[in-house]
């Protein structure tokens, strides 16, 4: 059975550990800090969509949110994620449900201590090859204002870059075809032509 953090976080599988537990409170806050849906209710609203959920760790969250507003919860979060190894945003990402915005996705890929092996799973799981058979690349998927999709192509551009440069760390063992295939739909990508040639080698599995 899952538990309420669980459930909040959308996971299907249960972690015990205290370290654990902490990160994935840290993933449901992450989450939680890429999403207005509930911040823009008036509190009326809001008691009403959140009744009966009153003592399950995302509703604290969220009123945690809706009083501090938006910009501060946030900084919250990443103040939080500053105190993280390479490991434990590893974890975060782990715990993170792909259908919850890529706010926190963001700045993982972002943090000095980001490892090729998280950025490489996050790049997999947000499909790249989707944009590819779109746009001539990613930077300009990300400049296309009229793609729904957006804020994806921003995320996968900015691990393009930082892969193209180096600039991930490379302490945790790097997942291969076999460890992403639930991302890859048993597809084959063609890296010596159109649209494929254009995804960087680095990032290529």
């Amino acid at each position: 059975m899952r538990t309420r953090l669980e459930k909040g976080l959308g996971l299907q599988v249960t972690e015990t550990s205290a370290g654990i537990n902490a990160l994935m409170r840290l993933a449901l806050k992450g989450k939680i800090a890429g999403d207005t849906y509930y911040l823009k209710m008036d509190k009326l609203a809001f008691d009403q969509a959140m009744k009966g959920d009153e003592g399950e760790d995302y509703y604290q969250m969220y009123v945690q949110q809706r009083a501090l507003g938006l910009e501060a919860f946030q900084n919250e979060v990443i103040t939080e994620l500053g105190a993280c190894l390479g490991t434990g945003l590893h974890q975060i990402v782990r715990c993170h449900n792909y259908d919850s915005g890529q706010w926190l996705l963001m700045q993982v890929v972002n943090h000095p201590k980001c490892e090729f092996a998280t950025a490489l799973t996050i790049y997999w799981a947000n499909q790249p090859n989707y944009h590819y058979l779109k746009y001539e690349n990613l930077e300009q998927a990300s400049q296309d204002t009229k793609n729904l999709s957006r804020e994806t192509a921003l995320l996968l551009n900015q691990i393009e870059v930082k892969a193209k440069l180096g600039k991930f760390m490379r302490s945790i063992t790097v997942p291969d075809r076999n460890d992403l295939s639930d991302f890859l739909d048993r597809k084959n990508f063609d890296y010596a032509n159109k649209p494929f040639i254009e995804i960087p080698v680095e990032l290529r599995i």
